[in-house]
């Protein structure tokens, strides 16, 4: 299993490295592109960290997964959006992404965030099957995407202040690793 750990600004570079990575690799799960974000200089990788905290799973000593953590200022001050969830093709269906959702919203309730949301490409039923695992539910809100025209995305949301099984008793029980 990856050792998973908030990036710092100074490690700006492996945000960078990671995102462009799972741009490369999976271009169908993200909104933005290689060739817009290739182009990024260090100001705007570190100015990322300003709008929110990135964590990285590393295995042998690369990264392997990365989640995001973000508040836009219209956001309630216990309200969080999980984004950009990638892990490496030879981590897939080792449980990565589930523990590292598990990890981040661990921290999150602890901080005293009630409320993670997120958002979800239509088509991605991966992505959708993983949140569902975690215990995101739908808000019933969908929107269509200027940058894809003729596809939404759905907004999916998790109350930190219960269980998964209790915020939907419905969702299967994430498999311990």
């Amino acid at each position: 299993m990856p050792d998973i750990r908030l990036l710092v600004p100074d490690e700006w570079f492996i945000l960078r490295d990671t995102r462009l990575t799972a741009l490369s690799e999976s271009p169908h799960a993200f909104l933005s592109t290689y060739e817009r974000e290739r182009a990024y200089g260090e100001g705007e990788w570190r100015a990322e960290f300003a709008r929110g905290e990135w964590n990285a799973g590393f295995l042998e000593g690369r990264p392997a997964s990365l989640l995001g953590v973000t508040r836009d200022p219209d956001t309630p001050a216990d309200a969080r959006y999980l984004e950009y969830l990638w892990v490496a093709p030879d981590c897939r269906r080792r449980h990565v992404a589930l523990d590292m959702i598990a990890g981040v919203l661990d921290r999150l309730r602890a901080r005293g965030v009630r409320t993670a949301f997120l958002w979800v490409l239509d088509g991605n039923e991966v992505a959708m099957r993983v949140y569902r695992r975690a215990g995101f539910v739908s808000t019933n809100h969908r929107q269509p995407l200027a940058a894809r025209p003729g596809r939404t995305e759905e907004r999916l949301y998790l109350n930190l202040g219960l269980s998964p099984e209790a915020a939907h008793p419905t969702a299967p029980r994430p498999a311990l690793s």
